[in-house]
């Protein structure tokens, strides 16, 4: 399986996600839509695929005036180009043939709408793959002039295909993919959308066919990714989904946005404590709100600003002039002064003595070592996911990529967690 992936793959240049999608329908045994405009490749990378299996493909293009008696079910995959366009007596027969052995791969331009009796039909095809126009110079020549056809596809054994959908009745899930499928869960009930328990379960079922096909004795967080494919709803929710199932994928988002918000509110509380802040300090140079425009000489009027407006936000008075500054980072009030005290060395504070110090430096600490537990997680689960990657061949590279993007997205939360951490001391201190 994995040698006939990389094979479509390379025929199928900018495809890598429809050729994980259609093998996948293969080796579940669920059926796949093709959403797309005409004329970008959508029912021959189905052929193609089915080709490597060997398989009988009959195609149809469907019409209002198609009738049911048309349709064969007597082969192994049934093709139904405009598939949302069928008569009622057609789409019944269609959706009696998604209940036997045959997979039917429908296609069409464009997702029926939730008030059209064709929605029905499409909620019942577990896999969804949504396809543009080629985008690079590279995969566009190639499909125009041919070069696609010259790359030879791997043989699928239809006995593989048997064996890893008997074993995935009973391959079982890891922990950590079932609590990653629960923050999902929860992620789609508080965006509002709606996924039924039927729709979880094949999702479920489909990323245990995989793992099996993988020759894997367990389903690790490296399937997560394949619920791409059987989650999303339309074209316009792709990426969003796709990006909350990617971020289920790095464990302790939960616990870095609390030990985030926690750090952020301490440093507020140490900025503010009794005598920490030397309301009478003038500025070498004036500071600007990014919100209003207005400025200010002095730290009083900064604070009194930020306290009528607690929403503003601050420039760095120092960006126009340092190129090493970063321009257009809009800061706080508490993150500014704490900026201008630490890195440019503005006296902005007194040594604080007062009776909250001492609890906040315990804070401080003890916000410190649960980031660097934090820490010590990421690089663990990082590791892990990255082994599991590497053996997972329905992962597109993209895939892979835009999972470890989260995880340096997550580490630089940390190492900002820790800056905040700091700050707080040094205000103390």
């Amino acid at each position: 399986m994995s040698s006939a992936a990389t094979s479509l793959r390379k025929r199928h240049k900018e495809r890598e996600g429809a050729v994980s999608a259609v093998l996948l329908s293969l080796v579940s045994g669920k059926d796949i839509v093709f959403i797309g405009p005409e004329g970008v490749g959508k029912d021959i990378i189905v052929e193609d695929a089915c080709g490597a299996l060997d398989g009988k493909v009959n195609r149809y293009t469907i019409s209002s005036s198609t009738d049911k008696g048309e349709l064969s079910s007597d082969v192994r995959s049934l093709i139904l180009d405009d598939v949302f366009k069928a008569n009622s007596g057609t789409m019944n027969k269609i959706a009696d043939m998604m209940n036997g052995n045959t997979m039917i791969c429908g296609s069409s331009a464009d997702v029926p709408s939730e008030a059209d009796d064709a929605y029905s039909l499409y909620d019942k095809f577990t896999i969804r793959s949504f396809i543009e126009p080629l985008c690079s110079d590279e995969a566009f020549l190639s499909a125009v002039n041919g070069k696609n056809d010259e790359q030879l596809i791997e043989k699928i054994s239809p006995a593989d295909i048997e064996k890893a959908r008997k074993e995935a009745a009973d391959i079982p899930m890891d922990d950590d993919v079932l609590e990653a499928v629960l923050s999902l869960r929860d992620r789609f009930k508080d965006s509002g959308k709606y996924v039924s328990d039927s729709r979880w379960r094949d999702s479920i079922h489909v990323m245990k066919a995989a793992a099996a096909a993988a020759g894997e004795k367990n389903v690790n967080t490296s399937y997560m990714p394949l619920l791409q494919h059987t989650l999303c709803d339309s074209p316009e929710e792709k990426d969003e989904v796709r990006a909350s199932i990617f971020a289920v994928c790095t464990p302790g988002g939960l616990e870095l946005s609390g030990l985030y918000t926690e750090s952020e509110e301490l440093l507020r509380l140490a900025v503010e404590s009794k005598g920490a802040v030397d309301e009478s300090a003038g500025f070498p140079r004036i500071i600007h709100c990014y919100d209003c425009n207005s400025s200010f000489p002095s730290l009083k009027r900064l604070k009194e600003h930020s306290v009528s407006r607690p929403r503003h936000t601050y420039a760095d008075p120092h960006a126009a002039t340092d190129s090493s500054s970063q321009d257009y980072i809009k800061y706080s009030y508490e993150s500014l002064v704490t900026l201008l005290s630490s890195k440019y060395g503005w006296d902005l504070f007194k040594k604080s003595d007062g009776s909250d110090k001492e609890r906040f430096l315990n804070d401080a600490k003890e916000l410190m070592k649960r980031k660097k537990a934090l820490d010590d997680s990421y690089e663990n689960d990082r590791k892990d996911l990255t082994e599991g990657m590497e053996r997972n061949f329905w992962l597109t590279e993209q895939d892979r990529k835009d999972i470890l993007n989260m995880f340096n997205l997550r580490s630089a939360e940390l190492a900002e967690i820790g800056s905040l951490i700091k700050d707080v001391e040094y205000i103390l201190e």
